[in-house]
């Protein structure tokens, strides 16, 4: 048998067996999704948990709810809890964008804060600069709940003083 019609039948069998673990595996990934789907946590679940931690909170909108917050250097500001699929994102805003003076010496610090805050994000959206953390549903209860707030609180306030340099009219 010539050695090309050798190669191109390992290579045809190499193929279908390929075709075949790929179809296995996609098999898999979607059984397994509606059991993971029912596991995930609904927003009556949140409501539950924020009625449970004894926090004062007002629902945004679908799926979106606010605690108040208050610290030493920013008096007051929201901390807005958000639903996303089978993520709660826990967000403060610090400042509007048109407000900050995006200069180098205002990027470095974002990054160098970034860097401070280990398991806290500071990012900027088109609308506005924030700080931000997120759990996957299936991990929430009352205490990462509680966990979460405190420390996005307390990130928040700590930041913005470091950030308010750079906001325009700050002295």
């Amino acid at each position: 048998m010539p050695q090309a019609l050798m190669i191109r039948r390992s290579f045809v069998r190499n193929r279908r067996h390929l075709i075949n673990v790929l179809v296995i595996a996609l098999v898999s990934t979607f059984a397994i999704r509606p059991i993971h789907a029912q596991a995930t946590k609904s927003a009556a679940d949140i409501v539950a948990l924020l009625e449970k931690s004894g926090y004062s909170y007002t629902k945004v909108g679908d799926g979106v709810w606010e605690i108040p917050g208050t610290g030493k250097n920013v008096k007051t500001f929201g901390i807005r809890l958000a639903l996303a699929e089978d993520i709660l994102l826990v967000m403060v805003k610090l400042a509007d964008r048109k407000d900050l003076k995006l200069q180098p010496a205002a990027l470095t610090k974002l990054l160098e804060l970034n860097h401070k805050f280990d398991s806290i994000k500071v990012a900027l959206s088109e609308e506005m600069l924030y700080v931000r953390m997120d759990t996957h549903l299936r991990l929430l209860d009352n205490q990462e709940l509680k966990y979460l707030v405190e420390q996005i609180a307390n990130a928040a306030d700590e930041m913005y003083p470091q950030v308010k340099p750079f906001l325009a009219g700050a002295k």
